[in-house]
């Protein structure tokens, strides 16, 4: 494409990717305007129409496809680079971005940063919390605690535990509907998880479990399905790391009686030997072994 502003194939991609200007502004870190200003101008050097707006949303025209393929092109290699130089960094120092789910960040790691600082004072730590996988080739994270083993090649992965599940109600809930059975849990008020977590082992249990129970609220995470249960609105599946510790709620089965789910620490390998890289793995791997008696 002659003439064309390679940085502004940028913009394009972030539009495509978020569905609107205000959101790939958003994850850009620059204003709607800029955007705007960037897309026209690429359209302008194409001689094309690249985007056009819909009810749904930005969608891209036939040369808007095979712009952002060009943009995915140059940003792979562009990352694939920078991965490589980042590798060769023998500095203990810098900024590292490690990514794990919402409670996991909040009980297992968050813990353990005052002797990370302690121990790498040049080391600067981003623990990002995600619902949904980032993607380590794109340096959305340098490394990720997932609670799947990844099939990329290009990721290394180590398994850092095994979460076990349980069933839980309050106290006050058990006070006034009985402790319930496993057998019985369509006669009670059950919380579950939303279709975001469709494929999880302990929501897939719980829906066969409760088959046929009222279920007034369902959420993607599991801090507002623990507020909830302790709240007394109903029972639900809860990780032991997370419940047990609560003394206001009960219990209601083994957990060798819910699936259990494998948790993994992810990198990228071309990253990880990086040392500010590793500084953070053995953070995340010290923090699991410390937190094993309680997972």
């Amino acid at each position: 494409m002659p003439g064309v502003d390679w940085n502004d194939l940028r913009f394009l991609l972030a539009v495509h990717e978020t569905g609107s200007v205000s959101a790939g502004a958003r994850k850009l870190r620059v204003d709607q305007a800029t955007v705007s200003r960037r897309l026209a101008s690429l359209q302008k050097s194409v001689k094309a129409r690249l985007v056009e707006r819909t009810p749904q949303g930005m969608r891209l025209t036939s040369a808007g496809m095979v712009a952002v393929e060009a943009a995915r092109q140059v940003a792979d290699a562009a990352e694939a680079l920078e991965r490589r130089l980042d590798g060769a960094d023998a500095r203990l120092g810098g900024t590292v971005r490690v990514t794990a789910p919402e409670t996991i960040a909040t009980h297992v790691l968050a813990p353990h940063l005052p002797a990370l600082a302690r121990e790498h004072p040049q080391l600067r730590l981003e623990l990002v919390v995600a619902t949904q996988a980032l993607n380590l080739s794109r340096r959305e994270a340098d490394v990720a605690v997932r609670m799947f083993r990844p099939r990329e090649e290009t990721l290394a992965a180590r398994k850092l535990a095994t979460l076990r599940f349980a069933l839980y109600a309050s106290r006050a809930y058990v006070a006034a509907r009985g402790k319930p059975k496993l057998d019985d849990l369509r006669k009670h008020t059950v919380l579950s998880y939303d279709d975001s977590l469709a494929q999880t082992a302990e929501k897939q249990w719980l829906d066969r479990a409760a088959d046929g129970a009222v279920v007034p609220f369902r959420s993607n995470s599991r801090a507002s399905m623990l507020a909830a249960v302790r709240a007394g609105i109903g029972l639900t599946v809860l990780p032991c790391y997370l419940a047990d510790p609560e003394p206001d709620l009960v219990r209601l089965c083994e957990p060798d009686e819910v699936p259990t789910r494998e948790m993994w620490l992810v990198v990228h390998t071309d990253l990880q030997r990086t040392p500010r890289v590793r500084a953070a793995m053995d953070f995340v791997s010290g923090a699991f072994e410390a937190a094993k008696p309680r997972l």
